[in-house]
């Protein structure tokens, strides 16, 4: 069993080892464009479905965090040890800051996770349902029902602890998750200031560090 003391010294190789491999441009800030490997696609070593708390995610082989759970993403999301970030994606219209949670000075790995997890359980809009074309609109009805069935097959009647289920009428709601489709594993997080400039309105809200959010289909 790995020891609190090991994870945080590995953990700190991790975040140099890591960015010092990389082949990267010379006039490039390596450290600050690169995420924890833990967040870091293509070779981020969990599995996690936006779908689910991260409590569920799990750490693949091999080790050494193989069979590890959630709480070892409590580490800086970079060597900057940002105190507020924001999230935007390709995937979803909106954009999502971040700070540290309860007991933290700056954003973890597992503040990322927590907080995109959170923002995508809202339910839709009116709005946001009046903006979707009819093709988003039958993937939003196909993404819900298909987490319906999810749900039913892990909370069925048979489950002891009905008080644990959503109730009837927060299943029948269209999710911000939904607008994902399919594509509800989180891959990684990825700098792209071109992607940035284009998706965040000019003029708008405080300049924060921006990372852009990658998922891949389950």
């Amino acid at each position: 069993m790995r020891t609190p003391a090991q994870h945080n010294i590995d953990n700190t190789g991790l975040i140099y080892d890591y960015s010092t491999r990389q082949t990267m441009p010379s006039n490039l800030n390596i450290q600050k464009a690169c995420p924890h490997p833990f967040l870091a696609p293509p070779s981020a070593p969990l599995i996690y479905d936006l779908r689910y708390a991260p409590t569920s995610l799990r750490f693949l082989s091999p080790p050494p965090f193989a069979g590890c759970g959630y709480e070892f993403l409590r580490v800086p999301l970079t060597s900057e040890r940002p105190r507020q970030i924001r999230l935007i994606s390709p995937y979803f219209p909106w954009a999502i800051d971040i700070g540290p949670s309860a007991g933290e000075e700056v954003v973890t790995c597992l503040d990322v996770l927590s907080t995109l997890h959170a923002a995508l359980q809202c339910p839709l809009t009116d709005t946001e349902w009046g903006t979707a074309g009819d093709d988003k609109r039958t993937s939003l009805i196909r993404a819900r029902d298909r987490r319906l069935w999810i749900q039913l097959a892990l909370y069925g009647s048979s489950n002891p602890a009905p008080h644990t289920r959503p109730t009837a009428q927060r299943e029948s709601l269209l999710l911000r998750v939904d607008w994902l489709g399919s594509s509800v594993a989180f891959m990684g997080l990825v700098k792209d200031e071109a992607f940035a400039r284009k998706r965040l309105i000019p003029g708008g809200r405080e300049r924060l560090e921006t990372w852009v959010v990658k998922f891949r289909k389950l």
